[in-house]
């Protein structure tokens, strides 16, 4: 009956990218991206619009805008302008997702997506960089769930 509750928590989809996985010369491309902080440069894989390779897993999943004040606002305006959405995501235990995934195409079980770029033609699911992943552990020690915090990637 535990497990009947915990399954019907996870009303969603989320399509997983595995850069580990992504082929060299198929599906995507390896681009260096600067960090925005740091001003490192750090070689990226991104993915070719509409490719469904192996390197993309589905899970179930319970996505909620993350609105807490202690998180920047959404938008800043300064020299540069600042677009942050925040995004978190609880998955089931065993759901394998690492601070180098990727996430995107966030989805109601009927397949609505409900992250976009409304900017971009064809709105496009939104991508969004792993930043935290918590397991979240029950009163007999048990992991039940993780979760993951996902920002709004500035390459989309």
């Amino acid at each position: 009956m535990m497990r009947c509750l915990a399954s019907a928590k996870f009303s969603m989809l989320v399509d997983i990218i595995k850069p580990t996985a992504a082929p060299t010369t198929e599906g995507g491309v390896w681009q260096w991206v600067q960090n925005p902080t740091s001003g490192a440069f750090v070689e990226e894989w991104v993915m070719n619009s509409g490719d469904s390779g192996s390197n993309i897993i589905t899970s179930k999943c319970l996505a909620k805008a993350s609105l807490s004040g202690s998180l920047h606002a959404a938008e800043q305006f300064g020299a540069e302008y600042l677009n942050d959405e925040w995004i978190k995501l609880s998955l089931p235990s065993n759901t394998n997702v690492t601070l180098r995934d990727k996430v995107t195409n966030i989805r109601t079980l009927s397949g609505r997506v409900l992250w976009t770029e409304e900017e971009s033609d064809g709105n496009p699911p939104t991508t969004f960089d792993v930043f935290r992943v918590s397991p979240v552990i029950d009163a007999f020690g048990l992991v039940v769930e993780k979760v993951a915090l996902v920002k709004r990637a500035q390459v989309q």
